[in-house]
This record gives C-alpha cells, sequence and structure tokens, in this order.
C-alpha cells in the first residue's frame, strides 16, 4: 500500500472506519487501476452511502519512467480540480441514487478546508457530505455521523 494521503489509502482508511462501527461495505472500487463508478458503497441497516474519494496530490510523478521529474502543476491547484470532481462525482451520486448519502471523502489537509469552507452553503443544500479523514480513522464533518 502506498502511504497517506494516497487515494487508495485514504479509501481503505475509510473502509476500515466504516467496518469499525458495524458498516457493511458493499463495493470498494480499484483506485490503482482508476476504475471508474463510486468508489465506497456500505450499507448499515437501513442507511445506504455512495462515497467518492480522493488523496492528496504528491509533487511528483507515480510512473516509474518519469520520477525524477517534478509535476508542473501545483498540489494546492490540483487539489481544487479533485475537490471539484469530487464534488460532481457526489452530485451525480445523489441524481442517480437519492436513496444513499452522498459523501466525498478527502484526507483532511489545510487546502481541502478551505476548498470546503468557500462551498459549504451549496454542499448542504445538495445534501453533499464532505468527510475530513485522517489517519487514524478520526475524522471531522459537521453535516453526517457515522452512527447517526
Amino acid at each position: 500500500m502506498k502511504p497517506w494521503p494516497w487515494e487508495g489509502t485514504v479509501q481503505d482508511v475509510f473502509a476500515a472506519m466504516l467496518i469499525r462501527h458495524d458498516w457493511e461495505v458493499e463495493s470498494l472500487a480499484d483506485t490503482a487501476s482508476k476504475a471508474r463508478g463510486v468508489d465506497v458503497l456500505a450499507r448499515r441497516g437501513e442507511r445506504l452511502l455512495g462515497a467518492e474519494v480522493k488523496g492528496y496530490p504528491s509533487t511528483g510523478y507515480e510512473d516509474p519512467a518519469r520520477a525524477h521529474e517534478t509535476k508542473r502543476s501545483s498540489p494546492g491547484g490540483q487539489a481544487r480540480t479533485w475537490f471539484a470532481k469530487g464534488v460532481l462525482a457526489a452530485l451525480m451520486l445523489r441524481e442517480k441514487q437519492p436513496e444513499r448519502e452522498s459523501l466525498l471523502v478527502l484526507p483532511d489537509t489545510r487546502r481541502y478546508r478551505d476548498l470546503l469552507d468557500a462551498t459549504t452553503t451549496g454542499l448542504e443544500a445538495a445534501q453533499v457530505h464532505v468527510v475530513l479523514l485522517r489517519e487514524d480513522c478520526t475524522y471531522d464533518c459537521p453535516t453526517w455521523n457515522v452512527d447517526a
């Protein structure tokens, strides 16, 4: 497994948190292959959720052939793009599967906190919950609770 905050690791920590709180994980996307679809589907009794998961961008390339290069885009700028793509995916889930709680799960970073602060009203109106997850399975999300 790659280190935190790689997307696959964030997804694994989120799934572990759900399982620890008696959720049944129905499916996990293969993030290493960049599989399409909802990243995490889970259920707990009558509650259903779908989660889009994003990691935090690195300054270098994953591809071994480019490992010696530094990315031209800044991690902060790329994080904004990933945040936007995550919000869109969460909105599309609300449209396709309105019975599911729609989550965007992100590693807890200052950049993602700033982006969340700039979009809170719209996300709440759309019933999209942004979970800022830490590596120890704790999280911040004022609009969603794993146990509620």
